[in-house]
C-alpha cells in the first residue's frame, strides 16, 4: 500500500505539490473568517507540514535512485546541496541525532496547534505548562543534537530539504535504472558526491574541455566535495557558550514571564540580551571563515531575522508596534490590492497577542 502511494506521489508530484501549496495558502487566510477558524488553519497547516515532508522524502529516495525524469522525459540532475549532505550524513552516522531530528521537527510542526487545544480545553494555566513542557523537550532535543554532531551548530530546521522542484518533473521511469555511463554522472561510493562523466564533459565543452578547467570549476565550488565535519565548524568554548544560550533563550523567556508575567519589560529585555550575547559569543567563535560555508552562513542570516520577532512581543508590542499596525492596516484597507494585507494585518494581531509559539522564534 505504501509502495503503492509513493509510487503515486512521485508520479504526479507537481500536481501533488501544487495542493499543498494551495492548503498552505488557504491557512494564511482563515483565521478571523468564523469561529475557531484559527484552530482549523493550524491544524490544516500541521497536517500539510507532515505530510510535506514525508513527501519530499519519497521525492528524495527517488532522486538517488535516478527515477526522476523532467517533463521531455529526461533524467534529472539532482546536486545535493550542503545542507542536505551535513544532515544526512549526521543521521546516517547515529541513530540518536536522526530520531531527535524528527522528534524535533514534529515539536517545531504542531506546537501551535497543540498550544491552541489546550488553551480552549483546559484554560490559561494549562497553555503555559504546556509551552512549558514544549521548550522543555525541545532544549533536551537541541542538547542532543549538539553533543551527537561535534559540538557544532544546531540549525533552525534538521530535517532534509526538498531537493528538486516538483513542478518540474515528469512521471516516473519504468524499467530498470539507466545506466550510468548515459547518465553523464559518476557518483562515489563512500561520499556520495557525484561527478561528471567524460562523455558529459566532452558533450558540453563541444570537445575542447581541459584537465585545468576541470579541476577549476571543482575547486570554485568546494563544499560539493568536502567532507562532511568540513561543512559545519566545531565550536570551541565562546561558540559553545554562545549555542547553550541560544537553545536555553526560550525556555528561559517563558519561566520568566511564568514568574513576572507577559506585561513586565524584565522578561522582554532579558531574553534580548541573552539573545544578543549569544550571537556575540557564538560570531567571535566562527570569525569570518563563517562565511566560507553555507550551511552556518544561512543559519547565522536565519538568526539575524529573529530579531525581528522582539517588535510583535508584548510588551514592545503594546507600546510601539500596534498602533503602528493598525493605522498600517487601516491605509491599506482603502486600496483595492493592498486591502487583503490589511485584513491579515487585523486578523493575525490577536493571534500574536493570545499565543506564545506565534512569536516564540523557538
Amino acid at each position: 500500500m505504501l509502495e503503492r502511494y509513493a509510487r503515486f506521489v512521485v508520479n504526479n508530484a507537481a500536481q501533488v505539490s501544487s495542493i499543498e501549496n494551495g492548503l498552505r495558502t488557504l491557512t494564511y487566510i482563515l483565521p478571523g473568517r468564523f469561529a475557531d477558524a484559527e484552530v482549523a488553519s493550524e491544524a490544516v497547516y500541521t497536517l500539510v507540514n507532515f505530510i510535506g515532508t514525508y513527501h519530499d522524502g519519497l521525492l528524495g529516495k527517488a532522486a538517488k535512485r535516478g527515477l526522476l525524469v523532467d517533463k521531455q522525459g529526461h533524467p534529472v540532475d539532482i546536486e545535493v546541496s550542503a545542507f542536505n549532505r551535513y544532515h544526512g550524513k549526521q543521521a546516517q552516522r547515529s541513530d540518536i541525532y536522526r530520531v531527535a531530528s524528527l522528534l524535533l521537527s514534529a515539536l517545531q510542526f504542531s506546537e501551535k496547534l497543540v498550544e491552541m487545544v489546550v488553551a480552549k480545553r483546559l484554560g490559561e494555566r494549562a497553555r503555559w505548562r504546556a509551552v512549558t513542557w514544549i521548550e522543555i523537550m525541545k532544549v533536551a532535543l537541541r542538547m542532543a543534537l549538539l553533543q551527537v554532531s561535534g559540538r557544532r551548530m544546531v540549525t533552525g530546521s534538521v530535517v532534509q530539504e526538498r531537493m528538486v522542484d516538483p513542478g518540474q518533473l515528469g512521471s516516473l521511469r519504468k524499467g530498470r535504472k539507466q545506466p550510468v555511463a548515459l547518465q553523464g554522472q559518476w557518483r562515489g561510493g563512500r561520499s556520495g558526491v557525484k561527478f561528471p562523466g567524460v562523455r558529459d564533459i566532452l558533450s558540453k565543452s563541444e570537445g575542447s574541455a581541459s584537465l585545468g578547467g576541470i579541476v577549476t570549476d571543482a575547486v570554485r565550488h568546494a563544499e560539493n566535495v568536502a567532507p562532511m565535519g568540513a561543512l559545519v565548524k566545531p565550536y570551541g568554548a565562546c561558540g559553545m557558550a554562545g549555542e547553550l544560550l541560544f537553545i536555553l533563550r526560550p525556555l528561559l523567556y517563558v519561566l520568566a514571564m511564568r514568574r513576572l508575567g507577559a506585561r513586565s519589560w524584565r522578561p522582554w529585555a532579558g531574553s534580548l540580551a541573552v539573545e544578543l550575547v549569544s550571537r556575540w559569543l557564538v560570531a567571535r567563535d566562527l570569525g569570518a571563515s563563517a562565511g566560507e560555508r553555507s550551511v552556518e552562513h544561512d543559519e547565522v542570516s536565519r538568526r539575524k531575522w529573529l530579531f525581528l520577532y522582539y517588535l510583535l512581543r508584548s510588551p514592545f508590542f503594546d507600546h510601539f508596534t500596534r498602533g503602528r499596525l493598525e493605522r498600517v492596516a487601516s491605509w491599506c484597507n482603502n486600496k483595492p490590492l493592498l486591502s487583503l494585507v490589511g485584513s491579515l494585518i487585523q486578523d493575525y494581531q490577536p493571534l500574536w497577542k493570545q499565543y506564545y509559539f506565534y512569536t516564540a522564534a523557538s
